[in-house]
C-alpha cells in the first residue's frame, strides 16, 4: 500500500507540473489555488479508496464524487444539499455555467480572468484528466499511457494561445513524463528482490548502475538534439481558438498582436459584470466617440483591419486638421484598457503619452510600436472635432475613383442577393449623401430592425444576408452591413471600432466595457471621413446624435444593451445624447443564458462564495491518520492506563510504522533485540520493554509499568532520528500500523461473516434434508415392503 500512496503523490505532482502553460491563458495566478485543490482532492479520494482495498471501479467512482463535491461547493450557487451534494438544480446551473464558459472562450482573448464559466470548464477538464491520469499511473500501472494525459494538459493551452505560451514550458511536461516512467521502473525492479553487482556483492537499491549511467547520457543527448531541432523547424503560430473566433465573429486575424477587435468588442458587451475602463476629463461639452481600430479590408468573412505598417511619428499629428476649428483638450485615465492602439477623439493635434507610438498613414490610427495601453496609466491630448452641415454633405461628391485609396475602400465580395437589395433600396438616390441616408433608413427600427446581442442563423451562406433577413443584431452587424451596402453602391466606406460617449460623472465621463461600439465612416470630398452610426440608439448607452445625419424615427424601441446606464440629457452646446430605454421583458429574452446566469450577482465563480469554506475541513483529510495515531499513542501511554501490554503494543506499532521487520514468531526479548539494532541509542528502553512484556506474559504477578511510557518515547525518538526523511514523513502522516489494523479488522470481519454464512447454510440444509430410512424399523423394511 505504501507503494501505491507513493505512486499517487507522483501522479498528482507530475500533473501539477504540466499546468504551467496555463499561466499564459489566465490573468494572474489566482487560478492555481482551485486547480491544485481539485487535483489534491481527487488524489486523496483515490488513495483512501485504495487503502480500503477497493477495486478500480470504486476508485474511479470515488474520484468522480470528489470532483462533483468540489464543483458543487465552488460553483453550485447554493443549490446543493448541504452546499456540497449536487441536486438536479445544481446540474442545471452547471449547464448555464458551461454555456457561459464556451461563449467566453470564443469571445475573449487571453489572458482572461479566472472566474465564472471559464474557470468552471477548466476545473471540469482538469478534474477528468486527473482521474484518467491517476487510473493510468496507479490503478492500471501503465504510466506510458499517462503521457496522453500530460500531453493533453500541455496541448490545450498551447492551441488556445500559442503566442501566450513559451516553448521552454514543454520541458516540465517532458520531465514529468520521464519521472513517471523512472519511478514505475524503480518500483518494478525493486520487487525482484536484492541487487548484486557483477562480482556478487550485495548493494542497495540506490547503488548506481552502469546501464543507468548510459541511459542518462542517451536521454541527455536526445533532449539536446530535440531542442536544436526546434530552433530550425518552422512552427505553426495560429491557435485553434483564434480560428474558431474568426468564424464565430465574422472576422479574420486582426494582425494586432493578441487582440482581435471584433472579439474584444463582443466579449466586452457580453461580459457579465460592468467594469470601468476609462475616465475622461475634457473641456468639450459634448464629446463624441473615442476612435480605436479602423477596419477597411472586406472579405466574405467580414471587415478586418489591414496591418498598420507605414507609420509616422506623433509629431505629424494635426498636419491635416482645419486651422479655424476649435481645439479641445482631454485628460484620460486608464482604468482597465489593454489594447495596442490609443483611443482618441476626433482629429488629434497633440498627444502626450508614455511609450513608443506611431500614426498610420492610411487610417490615422495611433498604434503601438512595441507599446500597449496596458502599460499606460494616463495620457492627455488636444483635438478638433469638425461638424460638417448636412447641406455641405448633400452637395459634396464622394472619393475620386482615381484616388489611390479608392480600391481599398470600395472593394467588396460579389453577393448577388445583396446587390439586388442595394439596387432596390437605393433606387433614385443620386448623391453620396442620399445613398447614405437611404441605407440608414433601411437599417432603422422603422423598417423592423431591432437591437439584440443574440444573432440568428437564417440558413444563408453569407452572414450579412442572415442579418438582413432576421433584422436582429448589435453594432457589429449594423456597422458592417451599412459599410458593405455603401461599397455595393460605389461609396467609399469603412468600419470603426472604439467606445461611445459613456456616462457623465460630475465633471468627468466614465466609459465602461458596455461602451465598446462600432460605427461607419463615409468619405466626402472636402470633408474627408465623416462618422455615421446606424445602430439604434436605444441599444447603445452613451449614443450620440450627429447633426449632419438625423437619425430616422425609431418605432417600438424594445431592446437596450445590457447594463445600460442613463446617458446625459441635453448638453450645453445644444447637442443631445439619447438616453437608452428602460429594460423590458423583451430585453431579458435577448440576453441569452450568459447574462441570465449572473442576474443575482453571484456569477457562479469562486469570488465571495461562502460554500468554499465548507471545503476547509477537507484540507485536514491527509492529516487525519496522523491525528488518529497520536491520539492512540496518548491513550496507550496515559499514566492512569499504561501497562506492559499497552506499552509493548505501541512499541510494535512504532516498529511497523518505521519499517522495522519483526516476525510474529519472535519472543518479546528477541523482538526487543531487533528494536535495539534499529535504534542503538534506545537499547536500554527496548530491553526494558521486552522484559516487561515477558513478565506480563509469563509471571503471575505481572510487570511494573513504571517508566515504560518514557521508554516508549525514547524508542520513538531514536527510531525517528535514525530513519530516512521519506520513511519519517510516511510514519508521521500515513502510519502503516493503522492500515494494518484496518486490514486486519476487515479480514476478521470477513471471516466472521463467512462463519456466520456457513452456519446459516448448514441450518438451511438441515431443514430441507429428507430423513433417512433405517433397517432397524420394526414395522417395515428399508424397501418399504411389509
Amino acid at each position: 500500500m505504501s507503494g501505491q500512496r507513493h505512486a499517487t503523490m507522483v501522479a498528482a505532482a507530475t500533473l501539477a507540473l504540466t499546468l504551467t502553460p496555463l499561466i499564459g491563458i489566465f490573468d494572474g495566478l489566482g487560478w492555481t489555488v482551485p486547480v491544485l485543490f481539485t487535483i489534491a482532492m481527487i488524489a486523496t479520494a483515490g488513495s483512501l479508496t485504495r487503502a480500503a482495498g477497493r477495486g478500480q471501479g470504486l476508485q474511479t467512482a470515488a474520484m468522480c464524487a470528489a470532483l462533483l463535491i468540489v464543483l458543487t461547493a465552488g460553483f453550485g450557487d447554493g443549490t446543493g444539499f448541504l452546499l456540497i451534494i449536487p441536486l438536479p438544480d445544481t446540474f442545471a446551473h452547471f449547464g448555464v455555467l458551461a454555456g457561459e464558459g464556451v461563449a467566453g472562450i470564443v469571445r475573449e482573448a487571453p489572458p482572461v480572468s479566472a472566474e465564472g464559466g471559464i474557470l468552471f470548464l477548466t476545473l471540469v477538464g482538469i478534474g477528468l484528466v486527473a482521474i484518467l491520469h491517476d487510473m493510468f499511473v496507479v490503478g492500471l500501472r501503465t504510466p506510458a499511457l499517462a503521457g496522453l494525459t500530460l500531453l493533453t494538459m500541455y496541448l490545450v493551452p498551447v492551441s488556445v494561445a500559442p503566442e501566450a505560451t513559451a516553448w521552454f514550458w514543454f520541458i516540465l511536461p517532458a520531465v514529468s513524463y520521464l519521472w513517471l516512467l523512472a519511478d514505475d521502473n524503480l518500483r518494478r525492479v525493486s520487487a525482484f528482490g536484492h541487487r548484486f553487482t557483477g562480482t556478487g556483492q550485495l548493494v542497495s537499491q540506490r547503488f548506481p548502475s552502469p546501464m543507468a549511467r548510459t541511459a542518462r547520457w542517451s536521454a541527455m543527448g536526445f533532449i539536446v538534439v530535440t531542442l536544436l531541432a526546434l530552433t530550425v523547424v518552422p512552427a505553426n503560430t495560429s491557435g485553434f481558438i483564434d480560428r474558431v473566433s474568426e468564424g464565430y465573429e465574422g472576422g479574420s486575424d486582426a494582425g494586432l498582436g493578441d487582440v482581435n477587435p471584433w472579439a474584444q468588442l463582443s466579449g466586452s458587451l457580453n461580459q457579465p459584470e460592468e467594469v470601468d475602463v476609462l475616465r475622461v476629463e475634457t473641456d468639450d461639452p459634448n464629446p463624441r466617440y473615442l476612435r480605436m481600430h479602423v477596419l477597411d479590408e472586406l472579405t466574405t468573412d467580414g471587415f478586418a483591419p489591414n496591418d498598420y505598417e507605414n507609420g509616422d511619428s506623433l509629431d505629424s499629428l494635426g498636419d491635416n486638421a482645419p486651422g479655424d476649428a476649435e481645439v479641445y483638450t482631454a485628460d484620460i485615465e486608464n482604468l482597465a484598457m489593454q489594447a495596442p492602439v490609443v483611443p482618441v477623439y476626433g482629429t488629434p493635434v497633440d498627444l502626450s503619452i508614455e511609450g513608443s507610438w506611431e500614426v498610420d498613414d492610411e487610417t490615422a490610427v495611433i498604434n503601438g510600436d512595441g507599446s500597449d495601453m496596458g502599460d499606460v496609466d494616463s495620457y492627455s491630448m488636444s483635438y478638433v472635432d469638425s461638424a460638417p452641415s448636412a447641406d455641405v454633405l448633400a452637395a459634396a461628391d464622394g472619393m475620386d475613383p482615381s484616388d489611390d485609396r479608392w480600391q481599398d475602400n470600395t472593394r467588396h465580395p460579389t453577393v448577388p442577393e445583396l446587390t439586388e437589395i442595394v439596387e432596390r433600396e437605393l433606387a433614385g438616390a443620386e448623391t453620396v449623401h442620399d445613398k447614405v441616408l437611404a441605407v440608414q433608413r433601411y437599417l432603422s427600427a422603422s423598417n423592423g430592425f431591432q437591437y439584440s446581442l443574440e444573432t440568428s442563423d437564417a440558413g444563408n451562406e453569407e452572414a450579412i444576408l442572415d442579418f438582413l433577413e432576421t433584422k436582429e443584431g448589435y453594432c457589429q452587424q449594423y456597422a458592417a452591413a451599412m459599410a458593405w451596402m455603401l461599397r455595393e453602391a460605389d461609396v467609399a466606406a469603412r468600419v470603426v471600432i472604439g467606445m461611445s460617449q459613456g456616462t457623465r460623472d460630475g465633471e468627468e465621463w466614465v466609459l465602461t466595457n458596455r461602451d465598446y461600439h462600432a460605427w461607419v465612416e463615409v468619405y466626402y470630398e472636402g470633408s474627408g471621413w465623416v462618422t455615421y452610426d446606424p445602430t439604434p440608439s436605444s441599444g447603445v448607452p452613451g449614443a450620440v446624435s450627429f447633426p449632419w445625419a438625423t437619425e430616422p424615427q425609431e418605432e417600438n424601441e424594445e431592446t437596450a444593451e445590457p447594463g445600460a446606464s442613463t446617458a446625459p440629457g441635453e448638453s450645453p452646446s445644444g447637442g443631445s445624447t439619447t438616453a437608452p430605454a428602460e429594460p423590458t421583458e423583451g430585453v431579458q429574452s435577448t440576453q441569452g443564458p450568459t447574462l441570465q446566469a449572473t442576474d443575482d450577482g453571484t456569477g457562479g465563480g469562486l469570488s465571495f462564495n461562502p460554500a468554499w469554506l465548507l471545503l476547509l475541513p477537507a484540507l485536514a483529510l491527509p492529516f487525519l491518520p496522523a491525528v488518529w495515531r497520536g491520539l492512540l499513542r496518548r491513550r496507550r501511554l496515559d499514566p492512569a492506563r499504561v501497562t506492559a501490554k499497552t506499552a509493548w503494543d505501541e512499541a510494535m506499532d512504532l516498529a511497523l510504522d518505521y519499517g522495522v521487520g519483526l516476525s510474529d514468531s519472535l519472543t518479546p526479548r528477541q523482538a526487543a533485540g531487533v528494536l535495539a539494532q534499529a535504534a542503538p541509542g534506545a537499547r536500554e528502553a527496548a530491553t526494558a520493554l521486552g522484559a516487561a512484556m515477558a513478565r506480563h506474559r509469563y509471571s503471575p504477578r505481572g510487570a511494573d509499568p513504571t517508566g515504560l511510557a518514557d521508554a516508549v518515547r525514547d524508542l520513538h525518538s531514536e527510531l525517528d532520528k535514525n530513519t530516512e526523511a521519506r520513511r519519517r514523513y510516511r510514519a508521521m502522516f500515513w502510519p502503516a500500523s493503522l492500515l494494518a489494523k484496518v486490514s486486519a479488522k476487515q479480514a476478521e470481519e470477513s471471516a466472521r461473516l463467512a462463519r456466520r454464512s456457513s452456519r446459516a447454510a448448514d441450518r438451511v440444509r438441515s431443514a430441507v434434508r429428507r430423513p433417512r430410512r433405517s433397517n432397524s424399523r420394526k414395522d417395515r423394511s428399508v424397501t418399504g415392503r411389509p
